[in-house]
């Protein structure tokens, strides 16, 4: 798999911009999906992305953002973040890298499921702004 996701990257990054990567403390580098292979969407609660660790091994990571976790947060906002808001993506890129922080080393089965919000999360999402709905970072 970290054959087939560096050719992803390496192909891309040939043809447009490279992609953004996020660099946890403990040396993790996360890459969106939908940056590197456009048939990856980045609406709704279900976002994959690519972790690279220390020593260079790749692994697809699926964060799922579980749907009472996307009520409250439509809830709370008044239903001003829509599942097209690029919130949901952030979001999970966040739980990711915390993840990565705190146990270092990725997710099992490569999936990890959001079943509880953080403070940030409700913080993060009562001050996004409408125009953020579909920015890419």
């Amino acid at each position: 798999m970290a054959m087939r996701n560096e050719q992803v990257i390496t192909q891309t990054s040939a043809r447009a911009k490279p992609p953004i990567e996020y660099l946890t403390e403990n040396g993790f580098s996360i890459v969106r999906r939908s940056d590197v292979d456009p048939s990856f969407s980045m609406d709704g609660p279900e976002h994959c992305f690519i972790v690279r660790d220390t020593d260079g091994y790749e692994l697809e990571i699926t964060v799922d953002i579980l749907p009472g976790v996307v009520a409250e947060i439509i809830h709370r906002t008044r239903g001003r973040l829509s599942l097209a808001s690029s919130y949901w993506i952030n979001c999970a890129e966040l739980h990711l890298a915390a993840y990565l922080w705190e146990h270092d080393d990725c997710p099992p089965n490569g999936s990890l499921q959001v079943d509880q919000l953080t403070l940030d999360d409700l913080d993060l999402a009562t001050r996004w702004e409408r125009g953020q709905q579909r920015l890419n970072r």
